[in-house]
């Protein structure tokens, strides 16, 4: 269902990004993201709305950036908080 759709509005049907298809379009990358949190509440919804006054490329350049990296975070995180095991996609 979800390949479907991702062709119908020519995005990409692999994990490589979020999408999000919502009633103003398509959304891609750090616009996806942004867009999502206003949905999970404070703090959230903040973090949305200052990211989505960001300039897109730099929005972007840090999405990928950090999809790149996002093992080594999520170590980081599990190091520092005391989580379990964490398997991750590889970026793509």
């Amino acid at each position: 269902f979800g390949h479907k759709i991702c062709k119908k509005y020519n995005m990409p049907i692999d994990l490589s990004t979020g999408i999000l298809i919502d009633e103003k379009g398509t959304h891609r990358d750090s616009t996806a993201i942004l867009r999502i949190l206003p949905y999970l509440g404070f703090p959230y919804a903040i973090v949305g709305r200052v990211g989505l006054s960001l300039p897109q490329p730099i929005r972007d350049a840090a999405y990928k950036t950090f999809a790149r990296n996002r093992g080594k975070i999520w170590k980081l995180v599990k190091g520092t908080i005391g989580i379990r095991e964490i398997c991750l996609e590889p970026y793509r």
